[in-house]
């Protein structure tokens, strides 16, 4: 019969056991290194613009995590951070008339919409003009490669993560990126010509 055992956290918890574990980490990290670094050359380029709202971290965790290959994590964080991303570009956006006044929903109704299918927030913004047609394509796009690996049925997971980093970064710059309104052209930072609607 084979089984697999990892019984580190049966180790003495003492100085030198702590020290043997950090040698062995130190090990791993040096050995998956030079990839690591291969593969900042594939992210996107980022410029946010305040404010920042909580998908910054996430963004972050999920290009970190392309970068040490962990890449089945990767496409599902890209995932979480898409959907953040157009939840809050909802809230953002959201403004209700009561009592013939114009007034922002509280926290607490907003909060509802994390119960909602974010494919209908998604045709919702674009409807809207609050995101472009490619915007939208990816977020589906990155929603239904999210799904394949939130349900352990990804199948190349580097491929993936390639992916699913290009399609959050089109999300991102039609979003909270100044290159929704800026470009980078012939090494001057310009405004762009004409918004992509």
């Amino acid at each position: 019969m084979q089984v697999f055992l990892d019984l580190l956290p049966n180790q003495p918890r003492n100085d030198q056991t702590r020290k043997e574990f950090e040698q062995m980490m130190r090990g791993k990290f040096e050995e998956r290194l030079p990839e690591s670094v291969e593969r900042v050359w594939e992210l996107p380029p980022i410029i946010l613009k305040e404010p920042f709202g909580e998908y910054i971290e996430l963004l972050l965790e999920a290009r970190e995590l392309f970068l040490a290959g962990h890449f089945y994590s990767c496409v599902a964080m890209c995932g979480i951070v898409g959907e953040r991303l157009i939840k809050d570009v909802l809230r953002a956006s959201v403004i209700i008339e009561k009592d013939g006044q114009l007034q922002r929903p509280q926290e607490k109704a907003f909060d509802q919409f994390e119960r909602v299918d974010v494919n209908g927030i998604v045709r919702f913004l674009k409807e809207s003009e609050l995101l472009c047609s490619e915007a939208a394509k990816a977020a589906d796009d990155l929603g239904q490669l999210r799904n394949s690996y939130a349900h352990a049925r990804g199948k190349k997971p580097k491929d993936d993560a390639i992916k699913a980093i290009k399609f959050l970064h089109t999300l991102v710059e039609d979003t909270v990126s100044v290159f929704k309104q800026f470009e980078i052209k012939d090494g001057a930072f310009v405004k762009k010509d004409d918004p992509q609607k």
